[in-house]
């Protein structure tokens, strides 16, 4: 299996992009978010096998002390075959390495140890509406 790393959104399909993060996170997105969620994003990578898009991931930045990485994703299919790390190298390598943070999706925290992350006490988060994170299981009560 050849993987293919790019980083641009030039000629992105937005339908394809938004149904692998729907099939790789259980959740759906409009096509509408996902755009501009990626497209204002300082970095994207994604991840092609064969011309079929089976993996993507962005982050947001200052570009020069601190840096969030959101919406890894990898096809459920594919998942376990090293796309997911090909995918956080090569975001990383885009991003200034003082202060990157995540937040893991239930069941992945030690592949993201696994790169050197390691787990927060402090963090918090924000939010509009906390119901789909409470029902996931991410916050504490």
């Amino acid at each position: 299996m050849t993987i293919t790393i790019t980083d641009t959104i030039d000629d992105l399909d937005w339908v394809v992009l938004n149904d692998l993060l729907t099939r790789g996170f259980g959740y759906e997105r409009s096509q509408e978010v996902v755009q501009r969620t990626f497209t204002g994003s300082y970095a994207c990578c994604f991840a092609w096998q064969d011309g079929t898009l089976v993996g993507a991931a962005r982050a947001i930045s200052d570009g020069v002390a601190c840096s969030a990485i959101y919406d890894v994703a990898v096809d459920p299919v594919l998942q376990g075959q090293g796309i997911g790390r090909a995918l956080m190298q090569a975001i990383l390598a885009r991003l200034p390495k003082r202060s990157v943070m995540l937040v893991s999706t239930m069941g992945n925290e030690d592949f993201y140890r696994k790169l050197g992350f390691r787990k927060m006490r402090t963090a918090y988060i924000l939010m509009e509406d906390f119901r789909g994170w409470e029902a996931g299981g991410y916050l504490e009560t």
